[in-house]
C-alpha cells in the first residue's frame, strides 16, 4: 500500500510540473468535468482507514485537508470528523497551482464526476461570487486542478447531498486580496455551510526544517493570529497562505469558531528511505467546541493537559468532603481531558495530617484527600516548581515527596524533567521555594536545564511566575521567555498569578506558543477574584505540538453550590 502511495506521489509531481504547460479544456455544452482519477480503491481506502474515528459532536464549521493523495488518510479524517451534520453547501478553498486564472480567483458553474459519484455546483452560490468580476471567473481549469479534484471522491461519500462552490487562489493574490475574497464570501457562507481548505503546508524542505516550520504555522493557528498567518511564507509554510488566512478569517467573524489540529505529519514519514524535499500536511477542524465536545482523536494520537494552581486544603477540603461535590467536579474534568495524562501545579504540602493551628498562607492538603483526587483525575505529573512546595520547609518537601512516591504520582521540581511517552516537561520557578520571599530565582544555569540533547523531543516549560491577579507579563517574564525560546522550547506555560490569560501567544514568529498563566485549577479563591484554564497539548510523531487553551469554571464555586 505504501509502495502504491509512494508511486502516485511522484507521479503527481511530474504531473504538476508538465502541468504548467498543458492546456485545460472544457465539456461540451454545461456537462460535469469527468473524472479525474480513475482509481476508486485509493478513496475507498481511505475512508475505511477512519471508520473507528468518532465525528465531531458539535457542528463544525470549517475543516482544513491536504491535498496529496499520499496522505488520502488525512484528507479521509478531516470529513469523517464533520460528518456527524448535514451541509447544504460545501465552499473549497485551493490554491491554483498551475498558475491558469486570469484573474486573481477561479470558479466554476459546471458540476464534477468522480469515481464515487458526482458533486453538483451550487450555481446560485457561484453566480453571486461571479458579481465580483474584476477577481473572480468562470473557468475551465477545474479539469486538472488536484486541489479541488481531491476533494470530491471524499465531499460525496461523506455529503452526497452538498452543493460545492470550488474557488481557486492565484498565488499573485494578496493580503488585500485574500481581504475582498472574504468579504464576497460572506453573504453566501451560512450555518449550513461547510468551509473545506485544500492546503498542503511545507514544501520543498527536508523534514528537519519543515517540522520548524510546521511548528510555526501550528502556533500561528492556535493563536488565532490573522498577522502571523498572513506573514506566512509560501511555499516554506503552506502552498496556499491566501487560503488559511481566508478560512481563519470566516471562521472568526462568521462564528466565532476556533482551531483545533488534530494531525501533522510529513511525507518523510511514509518512508524509511530519505526524502530531500517534504511536504507537510495537517488536518484542522473548527467549531465552538463548547461543554461536552467529544475531541476526536484517532488511538495513536498523544493528547495531554496542563492546569494551574491546586491545593486541596483550607476551604477547598471542606467543599471536596461534602456529598457528592468531589464526583461532580471529577466528572466536569475528565469530560474535557478524556480521562487522558493530566500535569497539574500542586501548591502546598502534603501531610498523613494536617496540623489544626497552621495559618492560612502556609498550605498543606490531607495526604488521603490529595492522593485519591490526583488519581481520580488521570494527574500524570504534578510540578512542585513553586513558592509553596517548602511552606513547611525541608520535611514538609520531603513528606510530599514520599506520599506521591508511594502513590506512583510522578513529580517533579525546580529545573526537574518529566518525562511522558513523547513529550518533557521541565519545572521552572521564578519565585521563592524555600519559604523566603526571593524572587528571580532563574538563572541561566537553571534555564540551561532546558536543554535536552534529542531535538525531536519537543520540551515544555512549565514555569511559576509573575505577578498575582496580573494577566499581562512584565519585562522580567518576557525577557526570560525569550530565553527559553532560546533553547528550543516548543511551548510556555506559566502559573502563580491565580487568574488565566485569555489566549496563546506566538513568540518570534511563531517558534513558541506562550500561555503566560493558565490561573486555578482547583484552588478555594471565588470567580469574582481568580479564573482559570487548562492547556491541551496534541503532540504528533514528527515532533510538532498543537496547543489549544479551554477555560474552566471555577470549581470551588461549582461545590459551594
Amino acid at each position: 500500500m505504501i509502495a502504491r502511495l509512494l508511486t502516485i506521489a511522484v507521479f503527481s509531481l511530474i504531473v504538476s510540473g508538465a502541468a504548467y504547460a498543458a492546456s485545460v479544456a472544457c465539456p461540451s455544452g454545461t456537462e460535469n468535468f469527468p473524472p479525474f482519477y480513475d482509481d476508486a480503491t485509493l478513496f475507498k481506502d481511505a475512508i475505511a482507514s477512519v471508520a473507528n474515528v468518532e465525528p465531531s459532536n458539535q457542528r463544525l464549521t470549517g475543516i482544513t485537508v491536504p491535498h496529496h493523495l499520499l496522505a488520502a488518510d488525512l484528507v479521509a479524517l478531516g470529513f469523517r470528523a464533520a460528518s456527524g451534520f448535514r451541509y447544504k453547501r460545501i465552499v473549497i478553498l485551493s490554491p491554483d497551482h498551475f498558475h491558469k486564472t486570469h484573474k486573481l480567483y477561479a470558479t466554476t458553474l459546471r458540476g464534477f464526476d468522480t469515481v464515487l459519484g458526482p458533486a453538483a455546483a451550487d450555481t446560485n452560490a457561484v453566480r453571486l461570487l461571479e458579481t465580483n468580476s474584476d477577481m473572480v471567473e468562470e473557468s475551465c481549469l477545474f479539469d486538472k486542478e488536484h486541489g479541488v479534484r481531491a476533494m470530491l471522491p471524499f465531499l460525496h461519500h461523506y455529503f452526497p447531498e452538498a452543493k460545492i462552490l470550488p474557488v481557486a487562489m492565484s498565488v499573485k493574490a494578496r493580503r488585500g486580496d485574500w481581504d475582498r475574497l472574504a468579504e464576497a464570501l460572506k453573504p453566501i457562507v451560512d450555518q449550513d455551510t461547510l468551509i473545506v481548505e485544500s492546503t498542503d503546508f511545507s514544501h520543498y524542505l527536508p523534514q528537519h526544517d519543515a517540522r520548524r516550520f510546521d511548528q510555526q504555522t501550528l502556533n500561528m493557528l492556535a493563536a488565532g493570529s490573522l498577522d502571523g498567518i498572513a506573514a506566512l511564507r509560501q511555499p516554506d509554510h503552506a502552498d496556499s497562505v491566501g487560503a488559511l488566512y481566508i478560512q481563519t478569517r470566516l471562521q472568526r467573524e462568521l462564528f466565532g469558531a476556533q482551531p483545533l489540529v488534530v494531525a501533522n505529519e510529513n511525507s518523510q514519514e511514509h518512508t524509511s528511505d530519505y526524502v530531500e524535499r517534504t511536504t507537510s500536511y495537517v488536518v484542522a477542524l473548527f467549531g465552538a467546541f463548547g461543554p461536552g465536545f467529544n475531541n476526536p482523536a484517532r488511538p495513536k494520537d498523544r493528547i495531554y493537559y496542563l492546569a494551574g494552581d491546586v491545593n486541596f486544603g483550607r476551604a477547598m477540603k471542606k467543599i471536596l468532603l461534602r456529598d457528592g461535590v468531589a464526583d461532580r467536579i471529577v466528572d466536569s474534568v475528565l469530560a474535557l481531558t478524556g480521562s487522558r495524562p493530566l500535569i497539574v501545579n500542586l501548591e502546598g504540602v502534603v501531610l498523613p495530617n494536617v496540623p489544626e493551628a497552621i495559618d492560612d498562607m502556609t498550605l498543606a492538603m490531607p495526604e488521603g484527600l490529595a492522593i485519591d483526587m490526583l488519581k481520580r483525575l488521570h494527574v500524570a505529573g504534578v510540578g512542585l516548581a513553586n513558592n509553596h512546595a517548602y511552606d513547611l520547609g525541608p520535611s514538609g518537601y520531603a513528606e510530599t515527596l514520599r506520599a506521591l512516591g508511594e502513590a506512583g504520582i510522578p513529580h517533579f521540581g525546580q529545573g526537574d524533567t518529566l518525562a511522558l511517552a513523547d513529550l518533557d516537561l521541565v519545572g521552572l520557578t521564578d519565585i521563592d521555594t524555600n519559604g523566603s520571599k526571593n524572587t528571580d530565582l532563574l538563572t541561566p544555569a537553571l534555564l540551561d536545564r532546558l536543554l535536552h540533547e534529542n531535538a525531536e523531543r519537543p520540551v515544555v516549560a512549565f514555569v511559576h511566575w509573575g505577578r498575582e491577579y496580573k494577566t499581562e507579563p512584565s519585562a522580567r517574564e518576557d525577557m526570560l521567555a525569550d530565553q527559553m525560546r532560546l533553547r528550543g522550547v516548543s511551548v510556555v506555560a506559566g502559573d502563580h498569578p491565580h487568574v488565566s490569560s485569555e489566549a496563546i501567544v506566538p513568540l518570534a514568529g511563531g517558534d513558541v506558543a506562550e500561555v503566560y498563566s493558565l490561573g486555578n485549577f482547583l484552588f478555594d479563591q471565588s470567580a469574582e477574584r481568580s479564573s482559570g484554564s487548562m492547556l491541551e497539548l496534541r503532540v504528533f510523531a514528527q515532533g510538532t505540538i498543537f496547543a489549544r487553551l479551554i477555560p474552566l469554571p471555577n470549581y470551588f464555586e461549582m461545590g459551594r453550590k
